[in-house]
């Protein structure tokens, strides 16, 4: 199984251990999922990650930043991200996440954000909140287990 994470799931899941974010982050880790990032997606995730305001949350340097995104670069298939994609108006930015889950063939982007949340589909790519995702998996694990 294939996805995309938008750049806040990776902030709450820096800040927040246990939360679902953080759950799917260790998925990722465990290779239980594929991660897929593109170079636009990564220079956001670390931009974010390095917001003042995120960072006296989450108490990390941008040495310490670095480390911990090269750790997640490891269990990640990069794409290029270069596919003209022009679906959300609204916010422009967040198209970024479209083209790099249709470069990657994702089965999911998971996202918190509403621009995104909002379309539910992209090219069969269905967009959900990190709780739904996790649901769907342990669905998927229990459907196996029968």
């Amino acid at each position: 199984m294939k996805i995309v994470v938008d750049a806040n799931l990776f902030a709450s899941g820096l800040i927040k251990p246990k939360s679902n974010p953080d759950k799917i982050l260790d998925l990722i880790k465990d290779n239980q999922v594929e991660l897929i990032l593109s170079p636009s997606v990564i220079r956001e995730i670390k931009r974010i990650l390095l917001y003042p305001k995120l960072q006296k949350y989450h108490h990390k340097t941008a040495r310490e930043i670095d480390a911990y995104f090269e750790d997640v670069l490891m269990f990640a298939w990069i794409v290029e991200g270069e596919k003209a994609v022009n679906v959300i108006t609204d916010d422009p930015s967040d198209n970024k996440y479209l083209a790099c889950a249709h470069e990657g063939e994702a089965d999911y982007i998971v996202s918190g954000d509403h621009h995104l949340l909002d379309l539910e589909f992209y090219k069969g790519i269905k967009i959900l909140k990190a709780k739904s995702f996790l649901g769907l998996i342990k669905d998927a694990r229990n459907h196996f287990r029968a």
